[in-house]
């Protein structure tokens, strides 16, 4: 019963991979742009996060500001470490060309594949645990802020009792790397595999439980 159980749900991952890739090939890929983005603070705390967006429209300078619908952006999500690499918080400002997050701030260059001018990521609805990073002093130029801080960019939380508090600084700006076309249906493909792989594993091992058992029943009756 426990090996008809694990061929059902291999048989399952399988067949739902290949629709996933069917889906997503269907979609056209070539018309969706996914990059990761990253950045360290000075003592250690860091910031990772992704972006997508459909190409098809989208002007060279991708730039959101605020809640409500966003003009390019389909996606944005970010995570915070402390210097342990231990998780802190993670946020989904936008979501389905929507952002929750009332003091979003993003400038992307397409062009050059860089993020630059105001930046503010995270989230911030006073309460504790809430955490952003921004470019602080490129909100003070673009009149978004007036809080001046030491360094260009800041890392803050807000604490058990929703204090705001600076947990890191630093002038490194953030990294982007473009996420490969396609390699989210190559990962699928890979499933698939590791599906059949299995599928014939399982097939293997039952036809040998199989031979056992006949082997078994002619000795007895002998």
């Amino acid at each position: 019963m426990t090996h008809l159980f694990a061929k059902t749900a291999i048989g399952m991952m399988t067949t739902t991979a290949l629709a996933l890739v069917i889906a997503i090939t269907t979609h056209d890929l070539a018309d969706a742009a996914e990059f990761n983005f990253n950045w360290k603070g000075d003592t250690g705390y860091s910031a990772k996060g992704s972006f997508d967006y459909d190409t098809t429209n989208a002007p060279s300078i991708i730039s959101e500001t605020g809640s409500g619908a966003t003009k390019n952006l389909q996606s944005l999500s970010i995570s915070f470490f402390d210097p342990f690499s231990t998780l802190i918080n993670s946020f989904t400002p936008v979501l389905n060309g929507v952002s929750n997050y009332s003091f979003l701030r993003f400038n992307f260059d397409s062009t050059k594949e860089q993020i630059f001018g105001p930046f503010d990521v995270g989230k911030d609805d006073n309460l504790p645990g809430d955490t952003w990073l921004n470019n602080n002093l490129a909100l003070i130029d673009e009149g978004f802020s007036d809080e001046v801080i030491a360094k260009e960019f800041g890392l803050t939380n807000r604490d058990a009792v929703g204090a705001q508090q600076i947990l890191d600084l630093s002038n490194n700006s953030v990294q982007v790397s473009k996420v490969p076309e396609g390699s989210i249906v190559i990962g699928l493909l890979a499933v698939c595999s590791l599906g059949f792989s299995l599928k014939e594993k399982s097939r293997g091992f039952l036809r040998q439980f199989w031979d056992i058992f006949i082997w078994k029943s002619q000795k007895v009756k002998s």
